[in-house]
Order: C-alpha cells, then sequence, then structure tokens
C-alpha cells in the first residue's frame, strides 16, 4: 500500500494541482493524506478545499485553519500569515468549506499504523523541527497506540525524517529514504509554502510504500507567477516562500506583525462569506 502525503498546501492552488499531477503519473489510485494547512497565505483556499474533498483526502486540522476558525490567536503568528487569516475568514471561504474545516479532527488514524497530525498529537502549532521534538511526538504515539510506528506531522514546511536508529535529518529535493527501524516521523515538506532554498519555488510532497518501508521525497514545479499575481489582487502578502527576515527588514516585519495582531483582535470571527451571497 502507498499514501500520498501532502502537507501545508495554504491556499495555492497551483502548488496542489502540480503535485495532484505529479502524483497521478507516480502513485496512480494511492489514498491522499494531508497533514493540516489547507488554508493560510494563499488566495485559492476555496478550491484547494474542493480539490481535497473531490480526491477524498484524508485531512487534519492546521494551526491556520484553527485561526481562520478564531480558535487560535495570532501570538505565535507572522504578518503575512495574519493578514490572510482573516482574509479567508472573511472574503476566501463559503459556509460549506468552513463546516469542513470546522469539523477536521486534529489527528487520525489513516492506515492500521500510521496516524497524522499536524505540529503534534498535542498541538498543532508545536514545530517538530529537531530531534527532541521528534523523540517527544513519537513518545505522544507510543502512548495513543502501541500498534501506530509511523507518526506524519507537518507545519514546519520542512521535509524531514526522523527515527531513534536514525537521528532527524532534513530531506533534499527528489530524495528516496528507507524508514529506519521502528517508529518514525515523516514531514512531507509544504506544498505552497516550501521554504527550502532553491533556484525557483517548488511543492514538495512524500509517497510513503508501507510494504517496502519506504518513501519518495517530491519537489516539483508550479507556476508560481500566478499564484503571486493572484495574492497581489487578493492584497495579500505576495510571496510563496517566506524566508525569517535579517537586520532591518526584521524590525520593519516585527512592527508591521505588532500592528496585525492588534488589527486582527478587533475583527469579527464568524461573518458572512461573499462566496455565499
Amino acid at each position: 500500500m502507498k499514501l500520498v502525503v501532502v502537507s501545508d498546501v495554504h491556499g495555492n492552488i497551483e502548488a496542489l494541482d502540480a503535485v495532484l499531477r505529479d502524483a497521478d503519473a507516480t502513485a496512480p489510485g494511492a489514498p491522499l493524506i494531508c497533514a493540516g494547512d489547507i488554508v493560510g497565505y494563499g488566495p485559492d483556499p476555496e478550491a484547494c478545499i474542493r480539490r481535497l474533498r473531490a480526491r477524498g483526502a484524508l485531512c487534519v486540522m492546521g494551526n491556520h485553519e484553527e485561526m481562520v476558525l478564531g480558535q487560535r490567536d495570532f501570538s505565535h503568528c507572522v504578518h503575512a500569515g495574519i493578514v490572510a487569516a482573516v482574509w479567508t475568514r472573511e472574503r476566501g471561504l463559503s459556509a460549506e468549506a468552513r463546516a469542513f474545516i470546522t469539523a477536521l479532527p486534529r489527528w487520525r488514524t489513516v492506515a492500521p499504523d500510521v496516524v497524522v497530525c499536524h505540529g503534534d498529537l498535542r498541538d498543532a502549532g508545536r514545530y517538530v523541527s529537531d530531534a527532541a521534538a521528534a523523540a517527544e511526538a513519537l513518545a505522544q504515539l507510543a502512548v495513543l497506540s502501541d500498534d501506530a510506528k509511523l507518526l506524519v506531522c507537518g507545519h514546519t514546511h520542512h521535509a524531514a525524517l526522523y527515527g531513534a536508529s536514525w537521528g532527524f535529518e532534513r530531506i533534499g529535493e527528489n530524495e528516496d529514504r528507507r524508514l529506519p527501524r521502528g517508529p518514525v516521523l515523516l514531514n512531507p515538506g509544504a506544498v505552497g509554502q516550501a521554504r527550502e532554498r532553491a533556484a525557483r519555488p517548488s511543492a514538495r510532497y512524500a509517497i510513503v510504500d508501507l510494504a517496502r518501508r519506504a518513501v519518495r521525497f517530491r519537489a516539483v514545479a508550479y507556476l508560481h507567477g500566478v499564484t503571486l499575481r493572484k495574492m497581489r489582487r487578493a492584497g495579500l502578502v505576495d510571496r510563496v516562500v517566506l524566508e525569517p527576515p535579517h537586520g532591518l527588514r526584521r524590525r520593519v516585519e516585527g512592527w508591521k506583525t505588532r500592528l496585525a495582531r492588534r488589527w486582527a483582535a478587533q475583527r469579527p470571527t464568524d461573518v458572512p462569506s461573499p462566496l455565499d451571497r
């Protein structure tokens, strides 16, 4: 059995469609799994939700869904994410799409020994980005289930693999790995907001072969210029690769983030969408 694993789609339909085309060619018929953050940052959250639903994807809730729904505050979110969460809440989702993300579980079992979440099993906002955090997440998995051997996470926007016998490893583009012995944590990377430094933006995902205990990490090009133009028209921050700011830009970004948090705190969380009018 194979699984196509995606995460952090972030309203980027061009990236999602590129991934789905590649997956159809590489692993036709494999079930589709999404580790959260379908929405956020990008200009097409409604279209991304529809696409995943049409594919019968097994999805969980991410921290950006929580922010859009008013279930999480913006204290740990950057300026671009705050702007997008409010825009998605007020203009980017129909009532049907909002009901869909509201019903998403925080974690779910997607195969007999596979569990998927967003951050870790306790907190969608937890960054599992080193060996200590990954070991803690697998300890949570052991408490949850004696049978589960693979925990799929997202949130960090970086492809990674961890096992106690292997250690924690960031994975580059288009690499194949054997799954280490024992429980394993896997992050497929981000579809719509991949943050690996590369010559051009790419959409990341993974194909897991459970029978062979192998994983293929994939990176595919997409029409990111189309996405950027849509973001500008929508009034979103027009970047599909958010790198940490440095120097003066870091101070400016901090100031913009503080202002955005105050502005967002004053916006209502339950408003009718123009998509339903």
